[in-house]
């Protein structure tokens, strides 16, 4: 959990949902709010930062959504348990009343409730629990660190241009090795399916490990695009 935002989880929190998009603690979001509803939670949220910080800004919980089937065969989308909560760190107020944000993650928590639109307010909030406690420091993880180090150092590894972007992360002393996975993961993960698994997974070893399985299954594709004749390229065209 982030050392300097703190969440007040006794209140509610405006939800934000979008399909597929999942944020992760400590990385950022940029996002362009466009609906009616979502500018006004937009405009609730930095009224408590009038004339001060966006760090007093009320956060913002990002969820996903997910298809659901029901028994008759109609299908509809819910809200994953599982959201991030973030700050706006950034924002720029456009003239037709739209807003562009950068949403910093801030911790993952767990829908409780939601409380639905009311009249006036067009936007649902949710009560969350956090899923990480405060109270109990993240562990040091020094081998989950040297482990993800190795890995981006790879030869494949390191031919992937998304790598130079989160290998100097890795080395600075100054940010945490639980910030570096979130990090990293936030960068490689592409999958929306497995970057929501790792946000909803509550182990920071799991999570570790994960990240480390994606790299490795990166440096696999890479080496697998080298080791494929030009012959059996799709419409003569390499997997670069």
């Amino acid at each position: 959990m982030s050392q300097s935002i703190v969440v007040d989880f006794s209140k509610p929190v405006p939800l934000f949902p979008l399909g597929s998009t999942v944020l992760l603690p400590h990385a950022v979001q940029g996002l362009h709010i466009f609906e009616l509803r979502y500018r006004q939670m937009v405009e609730a949220c930095l009224a408590d930062a009038q004339g001060g910080s966006l760090l007093k800004a009320r956060p913002i919980a990002m969820a996903t959504m997910h298809e659901m089937v029901s028994a008759r065969g109609k299908s509809n989308t819910a809200l994953r348990e599982a959201v991030c909560v973030g700050q706006i760190v950034q924002h720029q107020r456009l003239q037709d009343g739209r807003h562009t944000i950068l949403l910093h993650g801030v911790c993952r928590a767990t829908i409780v409730s939601i409380e639905e639109p009311d009249g006036t307010r067009l936007f649902r909030q949710a009560r969350l629990k956090p899923m990480e406690s405060a109270k109990h420091p993240m562990p040091p993880m020094p081998e989950a660190r040297r482990v993800l180090k190795q890995l981006l150092q790879r030869p494949l590894v390191q031919r992937l241009a998304s790598v130079k972007s989160v290998s100097a992360w890795v080395e600075r002393e100054d940010v945490p090795t639980h910030a570096v996975v979130e990090l990293v993961g936030s960068a490689l993960i592409k999958d929306e399916a497995l970057r929501y698994a790792l946000l909803a997974c509550e182990d920071p070893w799991e999570r570790a490990r994960m990240v480390a399985r994606t790299i490795q299954g990166l440096e696999a594709v890479v080496a697998g695009a080298d080791a494929q004749d030009s012959r059996s390229w799709p419409k003569g065209l390499s997997w670069n």
